[in-house]
């Protein structure tokens, strides 16, 4: 139960004991604090705390009653509305965005409030990569707890087995490093389980030396969807390690519905090279845009794709492949989209993220599999709903055909049991150290199965 407690007051205790900012309602900054990516959720903290440094996160939670709601915000590249603490206190972490390379031991310290973009630009100055995702806007450290996918799954695997160490303030206000030698049950947990276990100041992540990749894009006509995603269906049992190739149902830019196909190639140009003819031959492209280009450029061909500010809904299912059930549910879905801006995206889960030793994090799915998001769009509130109804239909075209677990960054926190599945046989000891560093469950993140979705 939240406590009643005199948020003027404790605004005042905090603005004199912390370096950052305490915004209230109705302060300057309080409402552009208070947006996220999504702009249809209804959650407003009653404070939002910017916080500039770990110790003012110390200060917070010591000062704020257990019994009130707190959330952790890095980025706010949030659809669900997890970002804020309805009528509680947002630890807002958007200030801390340094990262500072160690080229010679190929690490990373990432602060809570770095977005992709420093990341990825940081290492490529080094001629170093990361594993992430593919929007710059996305907060490192929030993907990256809550598992990671994106185009070098295959060769570095999720982004949260490339977790080192963390520095991490727990519930009861206390500063820990969670690594191989301090709390390593804690960084277990943090490999996968999110940000439920403590508000992550900074990560330390592993890097490879990859100076340059072959990436871009090809795009096909919708009316050759069909023929793409079956002849996909039987070259992703076969790509190699290398290779991640992920097909999107989008609009292009003239307005026409487009199938695009996002390739990102790590290894040797000539043999990447022989792979994307052969993808440019799966039916006519209307264009292709494959180069050598740095992780970073990579990372960034992709900006303005999904601005902030939209409203957004997400859905979520993993499927063992594309049969030929799951491409016809795919294209008649796509016959009934009716916002431009909503899309599917597909991402490929294979090689090292298979290979990961199953017991050095919490995420237990390492079968290889197809991610597939459901981005329901549209620019305001009005037409949202039928938006929503379209990707709810499509969802449950598919469920049959997929897996139990699903990705649980993607997922509503009421979504227990697909959860559950996603960390399998590591429930219980995923649980186990929850309740140990927030025996009163004040962090609320990525669901983990807990019976309270918390």
């Amino acid at each position: 139960m939240q406590s009643r407690i005199d948020h003027d007051r404790l605004a005042e205790e905090l603005a004199a004991s912390i370096e950052g900012q305490v915004l209230r309602p109705g302060t300057d900054g309080f409402e552009g604090a208070a947006g996220l990516w999504s702009n249809q959720s209804p959650e407003r903290p009653a404070l939002i705390v910017r916080v500039g440094s770990a110790a003012d996160v110390l200060r917070v939670l010591q000062a704020v009653p257990v019994t009130v709601p707190v959330s952790v915000r890095g980025q706010g590249h949030d659809w669900a509305g997890r970002a804020h603490a309805d009528g509680g206190v947002t630890i807002d972490l958007s200030a801390l965005r340094d990262v500072t390379i160690d080229a010679d031991a190929r690490t990373a310290r990432v602060q809570g409030g770095a977005r992709l973009e420093d990341l990825v630009d940081a290492a490529a100055a080094h001629g170093l990569a990361a594993a992430v995702g593919t929007v710059n806007e996305v907060g490192a450290v929030g993907l990256t707890l809550g598992g990671g996918y994106g185009p070098y799954l295959g060769t570095l695997g999720l982004a949260a087995d490339n977790i080192v160490s963390a520095e991490v303030v727990l519930a009861d206000g206390s500063l820990v490093t969670a690594s191989a030698d301090e709390n390593p049950d804690l960084l277990w947990a943090l490999r996968g389980g999110g940000g439920n276990f403590g508000v992550v100041t900074s990560l330390e992540i592993s890097l490879a030396d990859l100076p340059t990749v072959l990436a871009g894009a090809m795009a096909f006509p919708i009316d050759a969807m069909r023929q793409v995603l079956t002849s996909l269906a039987g070259l992703y049992p076969v790509l190699p390690d290398g290779l991640s190739v992920a097909p999107a149902i989008t609009t292009g830019p003239d307005g026409t519905p487009t199938l695009l196909v996002s390739v990102n190639w790590q290894g040797d140009p000539d043999e990447g090279a022989g792979w994307v003819q052969k993808l440019e031959q799966l039916a006519d492209p209307l264009m292709s845009g494959i180069r050598p280009v740095t992780p970073s450029e990579a990372l960034h061909a992709l900006d303005g794709m999904f601005p902030a500010g939209r409203h957004y809904t997400l859905r979520t299912v993993s499927l063992p492949g594309l049969t030929p059930a799951v491409v016809d549910a795919l294209v008649e879905g796509e016959g009934r989209r009716e916002s431009p801006f909503t899309a599917v995206n597909i991402h490929h889960f294979h090689g090292a993220a298979t290979r990961a030793d199953p017991d050095r994090s919490a995420w237990a799915l390492r079968e290889p599999h197809l991610m597939v998001e459901l981005i329901a769009t549209t620019p305001d509130a009005a037409d949202h709903p039928d938006e929503v109804a379209w990707a709810d239909r499509l969802l449950e075209e598919l469920r049959p055909h997929g897996l139990a677990a699903a990705y649980p960054n993607l997922l509503p926190s009421s979504d227990i049991a697909r959860s559950r599945a996603t960390f399998g046989h590591h429930l219980e000891r995923l649980h186990e150290i929850k309740v140990d560093v927030d025996p009163h469950g004040r962090f609320s993140a990525i669901p983990i199965g807990l019976p309270d979705a918390t």
